[in-house]
């Protein structure tokens, strides 16, 4: 008999191999509100306060035996209570006590390499679950729109399972609670679709005036303001909060979630922007540049709000997950740069065009030009790469031949020589 470990570890194994040649995908999933009866929200409630706590009492004693716990010390005031967890599974508690650690393991090597950590914060409210194996802890019903988590006595009925296709194979999910209600993020993976070669080189560069500029010419502006409902909700909650100091009413609980819900629709009507022009990007180059802009940066200068309102930080992290895209160093100058002879010419930002004085190089669109000399940038990093490649290549060839001809008995040397 095979071991059961060794098993599961081939198993594993084999898993990973046929999900690296698909495609990894993240389905969102809602659950339908108005179908939820009251135990069953009240049994969601539940389930989302034991992940808190157990998170929390992980955080408090994180060398303690957390293996099958079954209960956890809950601070109340001054004092500890105990109380059990009744709702989670054995598999959901694992996920959270691993997801602590590796907070923890990400902590250690930020302040490993310089950087300035805090410690682990406890959390007031829990709202993500990660459901770790489909079929243990989560099950899909497409027939009926069905999703059943473990323990929760009735399932979830749902929109959205149409996103699934038929030859997708469906991993973890992710139970969220959210200020518009409940979501599922499923996690599938799906036959990678191949690449249709277009032989198009294109560089890229961020800025305030248009947020992408192509160096083909072609700018995107992905800005989603507030809107007047938007500004009106925070009005009303600010002026609570002056007006009744600390004090929370129910009234001021819903101003919240109203609030909240009108950030959750602009920050989803950006990602629809930002996930199409990634999209289209990707499928008409081969070959893509970028700049590693520090955006984080611009946020806290001058431009903060055009960086809110934008969506530039989540095309450039989701551009760098491709393999088709080459990142140019910061400090390159691509704005002062002249393609012609190479001087450097600063602008101020009132100025939108390039002129360099050593040449006389002229173009009408600073941004674009920058874009441009991203991608000679690039293209000349590549070719040096591949330079260096093939002269390592033909090194170790030639330290291969040398230690053949050595390891040759002297004999037989002598012996081809005479011949």
């Amino acid at each position: 008999m095979p071991d059961k470990n060794e098993t599961i570890r081939q198993s594993l194994k084999q898993t990973k191999e046929r999900h690296s040649k698909m495609d990894c995908k993240v389905v969102e999933v809602k659950v339908v509100g108005n179908k939820l009866s009251k135990e069953q929200m009240n049994q969601v409630n539940q389930y989302f306060r034991e992940a808190k706590w157990l998170r929390n009492a992980v955080v408090a004693d994180i060398d303690g035996d957390w293996k099958k716990p079954k209960s956890v010390l809950v601070k109340v005031g001054n004092d500890y209570e105990e109380r059990a967890l009744e709702i989670l599974g054995s598999q959901v508690k694992q996920s959270i006590v691993n997801s602590v650690h590796s907070n923890l393991k990400t902590l250690y090597t930020t302040k490993s390499k310089g950087q300035k950590v805090g410690t682990l914060q406890f959390k007031s409210v829990c709202n993500m679950i990660e459901l770790k194996q489909y079929g243990m802890t989560y099950q899909i019903d497409f027939a009926r729109n069905h999703i059943k988590v473990q323990n929760i006595k009735k399932p979830f009925y749902v929109r959205g399972l149409k996103q699934i296709p038929e030859n997708a194979e469906i991993a973890n999910a992710k139970f969220l609670r959210k200020a518009s209600g409940l979501y599922f993020h499923v996690t599938i993976f799906v036959p990678r679709k191949e690449h249709t070669v277009t032989g198009e080189d294109i560089g890229i560069d961020f800025g305030i005036a248009d947020n992408l500029n192509l160096s083909s010419g072609k700018t995107y502006n992905i800005c989603v303001k507030e809107s007047k409902g938007t500004k009106l909700a925070s009005k009303r909650m600010n002026r609570s909060l002056h007006k009744n100091g600390d004090k929370r009413s129910k009234r001021h609980y819903k101003r919240v979630q109203k609030l909240q819900r009108s950030y959750e629709r602009e920050a989803n009507r950006r990602n629809d922007l930002a996930n199409k022009v990634c999209h289209d990007i990707l499928n008409d180059y081969d070959f893509i540049a970028i700049q590693d802009e520090m955006i984080h940066n611009w946020h806290a200068g001058l431009f903060g709000r055009q960086v809110q309102h934008s969506a530039m930080g989540s095309i450039k992290a989701r551009l760098k997950t491709s393999s088709r895209v080459h990142v140019v160093e910061r400090s390159y100058p691509s704005t002062q740069v002249c393609p012609e002879c190479g001087c450097l010419t600063k602008h101020p930002l009132s100025k939108r065009d390039y002129d360099c004085p050593c040449c006389g190089y002229h173009h009408d669109s600073r941004d674009i030009k920058s874009a441009q000399s991203i991608l000679d940038k690039a293209l000349r990093q590549v070719s040096m790469e591949h330079r260096a490649k093939s002269l390592v290549e033909a090194e170790s060839a030639a330290v291969v031949s040398i230690g053949a001809a050595r390891k040759t008995p002297p004999m037989k040397r002598e012996a081809s020589e005479h011949r």
